[in-house]
């Protein structure tokens, strides 16, 4: 695995070196392309290799915001303002963790509709889904947004059933594919591997055209670069996932997780949401025991299922959190309860010194939790408590410790509530298609708290004594793959783990 992983690793390096020019040092004249160029890197999944360049646009985006929103060109050439451009502006600008106002929209509100220019009724099919995924990072309270969501998403569902998706603005390869998975996977539910693979092949590259007073194409926004690297960042990712998913069919045969009923087919979700969430080549560790941590888990409630006793599941927590390697090198001599193994497969977990103890305390305080939830007259309540154990071990393995500052610890607690919250609400919902996405369980605090979540996560850049980015995007992943997995039909998952984990992209 190792030398197959190092050679896709320099494989990739060495190509995007080579289009390392699709953003280049003379940057786009328009706010409009701009906006559009981060938004295409974005969704083709390749603006981790920008993220200086990026950093430089968006700046550059944020300097001529205002109250009013965006104007096409920017440097105070015109007082026009546009809802595409500020609807794609807050959205980028909101998502990089910059203060923006959702104000904004009601100055191209009238008689509770929107439009693009002043004076202007006629709204178009890009500006209008732009609109719905602005919509999307909504905060608590924010009436107008409600509104922009609701009008953009009746739009565009409209268009679709009428077979109208044409753009006045632009020609693109596939925009009713964009819409429909806009529509389907709205951004609570989408992942962004699958997201990228979908944007993928509805992207253009050179061949979409702009239309204005003649045809034209913009290079910054759709070229040919763009499209190359994303196709083969695209499929070197896949195929270290694909050595690492062998991997972990052998890791989980040498566990024996069968015997404790995980089956293959859930092993391999596990590993793809892990992968379609996290699908850095250099962030396997992380990937890769959110896969093991999450089986694992898994193991241990179906233990916890098929045994009769209290008394069993506290004195394994309490010999877990005494002494983990001793009972582990002693197991097959003593034969103990069926529940005792899973001791030994938490083993297979790490064999880092410096992350071990942090480890097994995260998995001691989630065995407590265990307890309790077997104890309610409710049954067992656990997910939340998961979802927080997956994301512990996702940071440990990336090298962050929990917190110490005051300000951060707040962060950080207030982020743990929401996470437990929201994943525990989700155990009990789930979703179908009936034209639509449609919600069996009507709970609306689920939505309330995501709005409290995505505000948490993104509301401010990372200030000095704040909790750090990365940590904050950790609690979203982690929290998001758990609304998938809801939201998601099952035809429609196997379809999204055979696009992201085995087939390359053509």
């Amino acid at each position: 695995m190792e030398t197959g992983d190092e050679n896709c690793r320099s494989y990739l390096s060495k190509v995007v070196d080579r289009f390392h020019g699709g953003v280049p040092n003379v940057y786009p004249v328009d706010i409009f392309e701009r906006l559009w160029a981060v938004d295409r890197l974005q969704r083709l999944g390749i603006s981790h290799h920008f993220e200086a360049e990026v950093e430089v646009l968006m700046d550059y985006v944020f300097k001529y915001w205002s109250d009013k929103g965006l104007c096409w060109a920017g440097r105070g050439n015109t007082n026009v303002h546009d809802i595409d451009d500020t609807a794609m502006g807050f959205l980028l600008l909101r998502l990089h963790g910059y203060n923006v106002s959702s104000d904004v929209f009601e100055n191209f509100e009238s008689a509770g509709e929107l439009f693009g220019f002043i004076g202007q009724s006629n709204q178009a099919v890009t500006g209008t889904l732009n609109l719905n995924r602005a919509s999307q990072l909504i905060f608590s309270g924010e009436k107008i947004l409600d509104q922009v969501k609701s009008f953009s998403y009746h739009f565009l569902k409209e268009k679709q059933a009428s077979n109208q998706l044409l753009d006045k603005w632009v020609i693109t390869k596939d925009l009713p594919g964009e819409v429909a998975y806009a529509l389907d996977f709205p951004f609570y539910a989408s992942l962004p591997r699958i997201e990228a693979r979908w944007f993928i092949e509805q992207y253009g590259g050179g061949d979409d055209i702009w239309i204005g007073k003649t045809l034209y194409r913009m290079l910054y926004v759709n070229n040919a670069s763009y499209f190359d690297l994303a196709k083969v960042d695209f499929n070197q990712c896949q195929s270290i996932h694909q050595l690492e998913w062998l991997d972990i069919q052998r890791w989980y045969k040498n566990c024996g997780l069968k015997e404790y009923g995980i089956v293959k087919e859930d092993m391999l979700k596990t590993y793809f949401l892990a992968a379609a969430s996290i699908f850095e080549p250099d962030r396997a560790a992380e990937r890769i025991n959110w896969a093991r941590t999450a089986m694992l888990a898994e193991a241990v409630i179906a233990s916890y299922h098929r045994s009769t006793t209290s008394k069993v599941k506290l004195s394994f927590t309490e010999d877990f959190s005494i002494n983990r390697q001793n009972l582990w090198s002693e197991l097959n001599q003593r034969g103990e309860e069926q529940v005792d193994c899973i001791l030994g497969l938490l083993g297979f977990l790490t064999t880092t010194p410096d992350i071990y103890g942090s480890l097994q305390r995260a998995w001691v305080e989630w065995l407590l939790k265990l307890n309790e939830g077997e104890n309610q007259e409710s049954g067992l309540l656990v997910q939340g408590e998961t979802a927080l154990l997956l994301i512990r071990t996702i940071e440990f393995c990336a090298g962050r410790i929990e917190p110490e500052g005051e300000v951060a610890k707040m962060e950080y607690a207030c982020l743990t509530r929401l996470a437990i919250s929201i994943c525990n609400r989700l155990q009990y919902c789930s979703w179908v298609p009936e034209g639509n996405m449609i919600p069996k369980c009507s709970d609306r605090d689920i939505d309330s708290e995501m709005q409290e979540l995505v505000k948490c996560v993104i509301e401010q850049r990372q200030g000095p004594n704040g909790l750090n980015r990365e940590t904050k995007q950790t609690f979203m992943a982690v929290v998001k793959s758990f609304y998938y997995m809801a939201w998601c039909p099952s035809t429609t998952l196997n379809n999204h783990i055979s696009k992201v984990l085995f087939e390359p992209v053509a």
